[in-house]
Order: C-alpha cells, then sequence, then structure tokens
C-alpha cells in the first residue's frame, strides 16, 4: 500500500505490508514519473521508474551515501538543501511572513555546546488557519489550482490527532513542484521566542563541514532573517522540486542562548 498522508499512515495495514517480498519504504522509493513532456517524448508516452533517495533505506543513508559507522559519517560532505527546495519562508511572532535565503553556515555546527530538546512541535490540525495545505503558487494557473483543491482532499499532510509517540509526530506528506507553496503549521513553547533559525537537511549535522574557500567548515542551510520567531500555529512555507524522503531541520537558538534542532520527515510525492 503506497503510503500518501496520514489518512494512510493510521490505515496502513501490517497484513498488506507482509505480502511485499522487499521493505514497503524500499518498494515506495520507486515513484513513476509520467508527466514529464520529455520522458513521454522519449519513451513514447510509457511512464517511466526513476529511484530515488530514500534516507530511511540502510543502502543508502546519510546523505544518499553508503555510511556504515561514524567514522564514515564525520568526513561527508554535507548536501545541499537547495537540491529538493525551490523557496523557504516562516511566519514570525508578529505574522510577518520571512523569507529564508541560501548561505553557507558556520554556526550550524557547534561542538562546543550542549544540545537541549527543542521548543517548537508540530501543530495538530484544528481548522482552516492551522490545518497543513497546498495552494498554487499562481492563482492564474487554474490547473494548479484544481489540482491542489484536489490534494487537499485527499491528503492529510500532517498528525491529524494528540496522543501519538512524539517519535512520529514529525511525519509530514508534502507534494512536489515549484507550482505548489505547502504550507506547515509549528509551535513554539510558550515565553520561548528565537530570532536565529536555519534550515538544512538533518543528516548535514554529523558531517564535519565543508571548508571550501572558508576558513571555518560550512554547512549549506536556507537562513531567516532576524526577527522575532515564537507562538503557536506559525505558517512554515515551502516549494518542493523533487519527490523522496528526505529529514530536514531547523537549527533554533532561542531567546535563553540555548541550542536544538527540530527534526522532521519530508515524505514528498
Amino acid at each position: 500500500m503506497k503510503r500518501r498522508s496520514w489518512a494512510d499512515q493510521v490505515t496502513l495495514n501490517t497484513n498488506t505490508a507482509r505480502k511485499f517480498t522487499l521493505p514497503i519504504d524500499l518498494i515506495q522509493d520507486l515513484k513513476f514519473l509520467i508527466s514529464d513532456p520529455e520522458l513521454k517524448r522519449k519513451w513514447g508516452g510509457v511512464a517511466t521508474g526513476k529511484l530515488i533517495h530514500d534516507f530511511s533505506n540502510p543502502k543508502n543513508l546519510m546523505n544518499g551515501t553508503r555510511a556504515q559507522s561514524w567514522n564514515d559519517l564525520v568526513v561527508l560532505p554535507p548536501m545541499d538543501p537547495r537540491s529538493i527546495i525551490a523557496s523557504l519562508a516562516m511566519e514570525d511572532q508578529s505574522g510577518t511572513m520571512q523569507n529564508a535565503t541560501f548561505a553557507r553556515s558556520i554556526t550550524w555546527l557547534n561542538a562546543g555546546t550542549t544540545w537541549i530538546n527543542p521548543p517548537m512541535t508540530t501543530t495538530i490540525a484544528g481548522g482552516p488557519t492551522t490545518t497543513s495545505h497546498v495552494v498554487a503558487a499562481n492563482s492564474y494557473d487554474f490547473q494548479a489550482v484544481v489540482d491542489a483543491t484536489n490534494w487537499n482532499t485527499a491528503h492529510a499532510m500532517t498528525a491529524p490527532a494528540l496522543g501519538l509517540p512524539i517519535a512520529v509526530q514529525n511525519i509530514m506528506f508534502l507534494k512536489a513542484d515549484p507550482r505548489f507553496i505547502n504550507n506547515l503549521y509549528l509551535n513554539m513553547s510558550s515565553g520561548v521566542t528565537a530570532t536565529d533559525i536555519q534550515l538544512s537537511m538533518r543528516d548535514n549535522s554529523t558531517t564535519s563541514g565543508d571548508f571550501q574557500n572558508a576558513a571555518n567548515a560550512t554547512v549549506p542551510v536556507f537562513q531567516f532573517p532576524s526577527s522575532t520567531y515564537g507562538g503557536g500555529g506559525r505558517n512554515v512555507q515551502v516549494s518542493l522540486t523533487m519527490p523522496g524522503r528526505f529529514h530536514v531541520a531547523f537549527r533554533i537558538i532561542d531567546n535563553s542562548g540555548n541550542w536544538s534542532m527540530f527534526e522532521m520527515e519530508w515524505i514528498v510525492l
């Protein structure tokens, strides 16, 4: 059974999963791309399969490589989040959307700090202002508008209810294609704000960074402008370029100077 949203996640039949001769997560990797005109021309309209990175596949564990131990992880090159993200924005405490920009960060890695649990959680769907959804980037692209409406009818993008284990609350189902904007909602803990937030691939945290043209190790990130971020139901808008299964994270430095990282698992369809 293909899991395309939280509606599928909560109804997955384990007996069905056992019928496969391969792990279900591995089977999901084989996506059939039939919308690309060039592929249609080349293959005469026949659907073609493209194997995409799955970070849950032990043969393709970290940043698309076959790392086999921590000895391998610390020498891996960081993965550029621009390979999957076309645009990214986050709502600050005042309700203003702040657009993230690409940077080579020297503050993503910090071996000298004690990391704490993140003050951020996924907002449980509770109405039109906090239920994750997709919109067309161009409101005059009527086909994209229809496709977004159909997606929202069929897909539950984030955890639909309280009471789920913390380990699965951050599984999110998103739509690929820069023609669409995925709207996610996150909460900051009461009394906690942050002025320094970056987003990158989670596994970049295990690397030594990139020293090319840099005196200090850098990591490719999306960096949010200096502002005060906090409150509940904060909107995060992201457009994605490709399908796949990706672990991403926010690196947060809060108003008390604490460092934390909020991980998300994005299943992009």
